[in-house]
């Protein structure tokens, strides 16, 4: 647990009313943009989006405002420093996307750029981020007691929720559309949360606002845009944030006299970061960038040795490697097939013959070593029935079925 001086806190009958009150407010406006029946019944989108909206952001921060809340947890001689280190770190954060952009290239924004958007969008940002701190320093100074940072953490998590559309959620049709999902938005997202929470711990909102506000004025009136692969979106989205939490934490010990006393804490932040980074190396894991990666197993083709729930792990091989009595991965028209190899078939190079094992002949085409993708070499029983049963609930893609 982060170590964090300043005064005991309880948490009272009235605290916890009062940030369910809050947390009512943040999930009617997510339900609003996630079920657009209000804007649906104005008819008209800008009204909506930037007369509405705003409004309703401004309810929730003036409320948030004048709710009392529990002091934050440093005292006023820290205020400035940790509002220094706020745009510091988010200046760094943007610094690390635009090193990453020179990798993978940059994008137009998507946003308006004439005087009158820049101008909208300035509000919507700017009562969006107001409604959003001063809701985040509340909950988080007056509910983060005795065990602060799993208070802090459960917060961030509820805020990264409402930061994804529901809709988006429910369109996920397969596994590896959620792990990329986890990779781009999930992860990235929940890292900047518990990054501002832990701020608004320690400072209120307004350091919070200083890094997240700096990081949301560089997305929405930039015009030119790091376009990241989702690879380098994970891995920088991700530990940018959980190291720069380890750096104010550890700073703010020191300033505070209690870095001797306490260096337990700087132990629990490094185990933070380690979590974070098995966090990205399981999404790269789970999306086939390591030279094993994991499948699940839709059918009984290969029964009674690989049963459909199953979990596949596939070491990636050049094609002409295959030999007989390997079980192999290939791409058959728009489907992944795991068979064994029965024959090797000479002629314009070699050809595979493959069959499974429950199947009562072998395959009809035969697989040329390009369609390979790696062999098996290990199965997990059972471990994919919650993806087999998120595969049979929706349309299935023909490319992320296994046979």
């Amino acid at each position: 647990m982060f170590f964090i001086a300043g005064r005991k806190r309880t948490i009272t009958h009235a605290k916890a009313v009062k940030a369910l009150f809050l947390v009512g407010i943040l999930c009617f406006i997510y339900l609003l943009d996630t079920f657009p029946y209000l804007r649906n019944a104005i008819n008209d989108s800008f009204i909506y989006n930037y007369i509405l909206k705003p409004f309703i952001w401004l309810i929730l921060a003036y409320t948030a405002w004048r709710l009392p809340r529990s002091a934050p947890a440093a005292s006023l001689r820290f205020r400035i420093l940790l509002k220094q280190m706020a745009f510091v770190c988010a200046v760094f954060y943007i610094v690390f996307m635009v090193a990453g952009g020179l990798l993978d290239g940059f994008g137009k924004s998507p946003y308006s750029f004439t005087p009158l958007g820049i101008l909208f969008n300035f509000i919507l940002v700017g009562a969006t981020l107001l409604g959003t701190e001063l809701t985040r320093a509340n909950l988080v100074n007056n509910l983060a007691v005795k065990r602060s940072f799993l208070s802090i953490a459960i917060i961030s998590v509820f805020l990264t929720f409402i930061n994804i559309p529901l809709l988006q959620i429910l369109a996920l049709e397969d596994a590896q559309k959620a792990v990329q999902m986890a990779g781009n938005q999930v992860l990235p997202l929940f890292s900047e949360q518990l990054m501002a929470s832990y701020l608004a711990y320690l400072g209120g909102p307004v350091p919070a606002m200083f890094y997240m506000g700096t990081l949301q004025a560089f997305r929405w009136f930039c015009p030119i845009l790091p376009n990241l692969a989702w690879v380098g979106k994970t891995l920088l989205g991700t530990l940018v944030p959980f190291v720069s939490l380890m750096v104010v934490q550890s700073i703010y010990e020191k300033q505070s006299w209690e870095f001797k006393r306490h260096r337990h804490s700087r132990e629990s932040a490094f185990g933070w970061v380690v979590a974070s980074v098995f966090s990205v190396c399981m999404v790269w894991f789970a999306a086939g960038l390591f030279p094993i990666y994991p499948q699940v197993i839709a059918t009984g083709s290969m029964e009674p040795l690989i049963k459909p729930g199953d979990v596949i792990l596939v070491k990636k091989i050049n094609g002409q490697e295959a030999q007989i009595g390997d079980i192999i991965q290939y791409r058959l028209d728009e489907v992944y097939v795991a068979h064994r190899v029965v024959a090797v078939v000479k002629g314009k190079g070699e050809l595979f013959q493959t069959k499974g094992d429950n199947n009562s002949s072998a395959d009809s085409q035969y697989v040329e070593p390009g369609q390979i993708k790696g062999k098996v070499i290990h199965i997990v029983p059972k471990l994919g029935w919650p993806t087999l049963l998120l595969k049979s609930g929706g349309n299935q893609p023909p490319e992320n079925l296994e046979t």
